[in-house]
């Protein structure tokens, strides 16, 4: 594990060509939760392996304080390297996972995508984003992003050991759950401006993000549409919450896992 590094910051692919993907979203997976682990256990096998490409849009973990913590997943690491000796692999940075690095990469066999990404599928451009930088309504999310994204942030934590370093993220987890409860649902939701902006800038035909929790279907400028990744939840073996989407016709269409 690098020590003088800072994830995020270091991937430079920011396109790539697609021939049959499927994208996934918000899994939030940890160790504490075997049923969600389950559950996209289950999708890797059952879904992901009839697409040529699997691309996770951020908060793939709950958290990830470094990858020296590879082995508290090691059952998702193994079942994506798995997966990568047949198929192609794409994850991005979300809000949560964003010290995500080189090891963690080569571990299971994924490349790392810059946020945001564009993608060429069927001749349709598509934008790519875990959706977190277009919420520029919420001034103090964004300041906390720039922060906790730095070099000296990330080089900070990375120095100290890993036990302290997972005891961090499980208080900012709750203290993440605490501010979401105490702010606007409007200010927390992606600003369509924003997208619209990066979007033209991108010459994308559509946007696919995840972040906000909300799954939908949202027309922009014309014909240009955002859609919207939910976040996972399984219980007892079956999906409470978790969508995907696919490209049929030349465009993305959302399904509902289970």
């Amino acid at each position: 594990m690098k020590f003088f590094s800072t994830p995020c910051q270091e991937v430079t692919v920011d396109s790539i060509v697609l021939r049959d993907p499927v994208f996934i979203s918000d899994l939030h997976l940890n160790g504490d939760d075997s049923d969600t682990i389950d559950g996209f256990l289950h999708f890797l096998d059952d879904v992901a392996s009839q697409h040529q490409e699997l691309v996770i849009l951020g908060d793939l973990f709950d958290y990830w304080v470094g990858d020296d913590a590879i082995e508290t997943v090691s059952v998702v690491i193994e079942a994506l390297k798995k997966y990568s000796e047949k198929h192609s692999l794409y994850i991005m940075h979300g809000n949560r996972d964003f010290m995500m690095g080189e090891d963690f990469g080569k571990a299971c066999g994924a490349t790392m995508l810059a946020d945001p990404c564009v993608t060429s599928n069927q001749g349709v451009r598509i934008l790519l984003s875990h959706g977190d930088i277009w919420c520029t309504d919420d001034e103090v999310y964004q300041k906390v992003r720039r922060k906790v994204r730095g070099f000296w942030w990330q080089w900070t934590m990375l120095r100290l050991p890993l036990r302290k370093r997972l005891d961090v993220a499980e208080n900012a987890r709750a203290k993440s759950k605490a501010t979401k409860q105490d702010t606007e649902a409007s200010k927390m939701d992606v600003v369509n401006a924003e997208v619209v902006k990066t979007a033209l800038q991108k010459h994308a035909h559509a946007v696919i993000h995840g972040h906000t929790h909300q799954p939908s279907i949202v027309q922009l400028d014309g014909p240009l549409n955002r859609y919207v990744l939910s976040d996972w939840l399984f219980k007892d073996g079956r999906a409470v919450r978790g969508n995907y989407i696919v490209i049929s016709d030349n465009k993305p269409v959302l399904k509902n896992i289970g």
